[in-house]
């Protein structure tokens, strides 16, 4: 409560001795009880609203069903106890090949319908077949040529070298 005037007058009443160091230190005395002598209480609101149960010593549930109770719960938990803890059943060892294999399967080489050059011709998908509908690509210089960049439109005519000219290019 330094410098706040407010609340230095507000305390004023209670703050008897100038110690600051000792305002500081514990606060101010009377601000929460304004009796200091007694001794502080122990007891809390849960303690105090706390009531131990009151249980009754006569018996509530007769003998016969009490035994009847007991076992049912001893058979169902037995039950129960079987039910989680069974035997692990014996593990499978069968093969994806050994199950799926057919000893009557003859394979067959099917015929090439026409050869293919494996490493240097290109698959055919849908971007190969729709080359020319595709935007922002560069113009291509063949039917077999790869997505490569192609600086026709910016290479001046001086530097072709043995090249066809852009406009030579077929269009397809």
């Amino acid at each position: 409560l330094i410098k706040n005037w407010v609340e230095e007058r507000a305390v004023s009443d209670y703050d008897s001795n100038n110690d600051m160091k000792k305002v500081l230190r514990s606060g101010h005395q009377g601000l929460i009880t304004t009796t200091h002598d007694q001794p502080i209480a122990c007891k809390t609101t849960i303690k105090d609203s706390y009531a131990e149960p009151k249980i009754t010593k006569t018996r509530q549930v007769g003998r016969k069903l009490e035994a009847e109770q007991r076992e049912l719960y001893e058979k169902f938990s037995k039950e129960v106890y079987e039910d989680f803890n069974r035997p692990p059943s014996p593990p499978d060892y069968t093969t994806s090949f050994k199950a799926h294999y057919h000893k009557d399967f003859v394979p067959v080489q099917r015929k090439e319908t026409q050869p293919h050059a494996v490493y240097g011709e290109e698959p055919v998908s849908f971007w190969t077949t729709n080359r020319g509908i595709i935007h922002g690509e560069s113009q291509s210089t063949g039917t077999n040529a790869t997505f490569r960049k192609n600086a026709a439109f910016s290479t001046p005519v001086t530097e072709y070298m043995n090249q066809q000219l852009p406009h030579k290019i077929q269009n397809w």
